[in-house]
């Protein structure tokens, strides 16, 4: 049974030290007066309640009664703030009869971005709630790094997750190469504000996504790889090589998802892990694509042996950045990374209707012509 929970909390004050700035992508935020948050760490029936309000950091310990919902709010926050005691369950990776479907891909932090793209698509209300009636909304990975509103991010998606679902309505949050990098340690292009978050909590940054951490577990159950109807949806790309070892969607998923937290000798020294972990990997492939330097560009018919292998029409990917969305090798790649990580630019693709669509921020819908 589930059980709402209001509370509110008091601010307690401290002082820090600041970090310098690094250049970022997108409209810069200062770092003299931060507010971030909030992060919730679970331990057994009790949530601390983490966050930075004007570069005071704030700790409060809630005992939860019960299992279900537990609903807050918090001083200088303009929303409401949902979880649940229980732990996230993994959902299936396939689906058919989905009558419409919004894709969007490599925010990077950039939340104002995000927002005009929903609110413009009538994805969401001008509440910011859920308005995709049962239609699915996929990101394609890469929320994480570069911006400075990626908590932001997280918790728009988590609270349009939960409402879609009461739509019969979906939300897939895939893993990108920057999830995974962050959750395994790397911090190469994280926001100087949550290195400086982190120094205010005196804590390291990957604690506050760890296994027993809210946005962490929540994470920890996403899937790289989803087949909605017959398109499949994947950050970076599908190597050939899936097909010529015979791997299936649920395995790779299941063997990303349960390897995030391995050592790093633990995934080199296996060569599926380092496979999938790798720069031919589904999180990191660019094989589709002709000017870059990780990958050799896969063979036209090759792509389309890929594709009826994997018994899908298209296959949409981010990762690698284009100007517009534009398909190519006779349509079955869809390449969505429109820019989006720079903060004034970038486009969503929907599926409504057996048609593509580019759309844009301001709701205006372009078909896509296919050759």
């Amino acid at each position: 049974m589930k059980n709402k929970f209001k509370v509110f909390f008091v601010i307690f004050f401290m002082c820090a030290g600041l970090f310098s700035q690094e250049i970022q992508f997108g409209k810069e935020e200062s770092l003299n007066n931060i507010t971030d948050g909030p992060y919730i760490l679970w331990e057994n029936n009790k949530a601390v309640i983490k966050y930075i309000l004007n570069n005071n950091p704030v700790s409060q310990e809630v005992t939860v009664q019960g299992e279900g919902t537990f609903s807050f709010s918090l001083e200088g926050f303009d929303k409401d703030f949902e979880i649940s005691s229980i732990p996230p369950t993994i959902h299936p990776s396939t689906f058919s009869d989905v009558s419409k479907i919004f894709v969007i891909s490599d925010i990077h932090g950039q939340y104002d971005r995000f927002v005009q793209l929903l609110k413009g698509n009538r994805v969401i209300d001008a509440n910011l709630d859920w308005s995709w009636g049962n239609g699915h909304l996929v990101i394609l990975g890469d929320v994480f790094d570069r911006g400075s509103k990626v908590t932001e991010c997280l918790w728009l998606i988590h609270k349009l997750e939960n409402q879609a679902e009461r739509w019969q309505g979906k939300v897939h949050y895939l893993l990108g190469n920057h999830e995974v990098m962050f959750l395994r340690g790397d911090l190469k292009y994280v926001h100087d504000k949550y290195k400086k978050a982190a120094e205010l909590f005196k804590m390291e940054l990957p604690k506050l996504y760890s296994a027993n951490s809210e946005f962490g577990r929540w994470l920890r159950s996403k899937h790289t790889i989803v087949k909605i109807n017959n398109i499949l949806f994947v950050h970076g790309g599908i190597h050939p090589r899936v097909s010529y070892w015979g791997y299936n969607l649920q395995d790779i998923n299941d063997k990303i998802r349960r390897n995030i937290d391995s050592s790093d000798d633990t995934i080199k020294y296996s060569e599926y892990l380092s496979f999938l972990f790798g720069s031919d990997g589904p999180l990191w492939y660019r094989g589709y694509f002709e000017d870059t330097n990780t990958s050799p560009q896969i063979k036209q018919d090759d792509m389309i042996e890929l594709a009826a292998h994997l018994e899908v029409s298209e296959i949409v990917v981010g990762h690698t950045t284009q100007d517009f969305i534009n398909p190519f090798f006779k349509d079955k790649v869809i390449p969505i990374d429109t820019g989006i990580k720079y903060g004034d630019k970038g486009e969503a693709l929907i599926w409504e209707n057996e048609t593509f669509y580019r759309a844009k921020a301001n709701g205006y819908r372009e078909q896509i012509i296919f050759k």
